[in-house]
């Protein structure tokens, strides 16, 4: 009898404790910031008068400090500036560097130079920065101009956030000294839409040299394939930090008073920033997502 009452006085007990409920998801927040340094010192890239690598680093930490930037997806930047900016933002930081490359066709490619054939021989090139550790960064291949400037698609995995960052730099029309007219923005665009399209949690942007499908003045919106621009939450595709509802356009990012850089993401959206600098001919973006465990 003694036995039975214990059992009963258990169960009741265990009624009205309950049972343990199951544990929230943690969200963590992620900051990421896409800048089209202009960091050449070759005449030919028109970043003269843009100030000095020094001051571009200077913004990167200005964001990293003030606006909470976790990652940087940055273009258009030295490799020997790119080390310095690592120096000065310290330990626990990491980076992985893509060359940007100029193709002679049949006679072979090299990395593009910081500097004229008698300045700076530094490469130049577009770089992921990240405060944590990284893993499996790599570049994807995409199509690009067979002669002229070939510019990386580069990944890689933020690791305490467990999010596949992404950095793009697409091709510009006539970035083909052969062929001016050939725009490799379609296929560059698509391609890149079937690379995310396999990572569960993403995070990707940069200069992709185009207009908003959406934007009036635009004469290329066909070169967004579908399923890439959202229009809006619940629709196909990745809502863009900037973008208001369904209307895929946003604040002008380019100092020629047009928007060309983007940053997209699956995770939901907290907040956007669009910031001028006096350090380049493109604005900086960040955004802030709620990644959820």
């Amino acid at each position: 009898m003694k036995r039975t009452a214990g059992v009963v006085t258990a169960l009741l007990l265990a009624a009205a404790v309950g049972t343990p409920s199951a544990v929230a998801a943690e969200t963590k927040n992620l900051q990421v910031m896409s800048w089209n340094m202009c960091g050449s010192q070759r005449s030919t890239w028109h970043c003269e008068g843009t100030g000095t690598p020094q001051q571009k680093i200077d913004v990167v930490k200005y964001h990293v400090q003030n606006n909470y930037v976790h990652a940087a997806l940055l273009q258009e930047v030295c490799e020997g500036d790119l080390t310095e900016l690592m120096a000065q933002l310290g330990p626990g930081w990491t980076k992985s560097f893509a060359p940007y490359q100029w193709s002679q066709g049949a006679d072979g490619k090299w990395n593009s130079r910081c500097g004229e054939d008698t300045g700076r021989a530094d490469a130049i090139g577009t770089a992921i920065v990240l405060k944590g550790q990284m893993a499996d960064a790599r570049e994807y291949p995409v199509t690009q101009p067979y002669v002229g400037q070939q510019s990386p698609f580069q990944c890689a995995t933020a690791v305490y956030w467990n999010v596949r960052l992404c950095n793009v730099h697409a091709s510009r029309l006539g970035s083909n000294p052969d062929h001016p007219d050939w725009d490799y923005r379609d296929d560059q665009f698509a391609e890149i839409k079937a690379i995310v399209n396999t990572f569960p949690k993403t995070v990707f942007g940069g200069d992709f040299n185009s207009l908003s499908p959406d934007d009036p003045n635009t004469k290329d919106a066909w070169v967004w394939p579908a399923g890439l621009y959202s229009t809006g939450p619940g629709t196909e595709g990745y809502v863009e930090c900037d973008q208001t509802g369904a209307s895929r356009t946003g604040r002008a990012t380019h100092s020629f008073g047009g928007k060309i850089d983007y940053v997209f993401s699956s995770e939901t959206r907290r907040w956007c920033m669009v910031a001028d600098s006096a350090f380049s001919d493109h604005h900086v973006m960040i955004e802030s997502v709620a990644v959820t465990a």
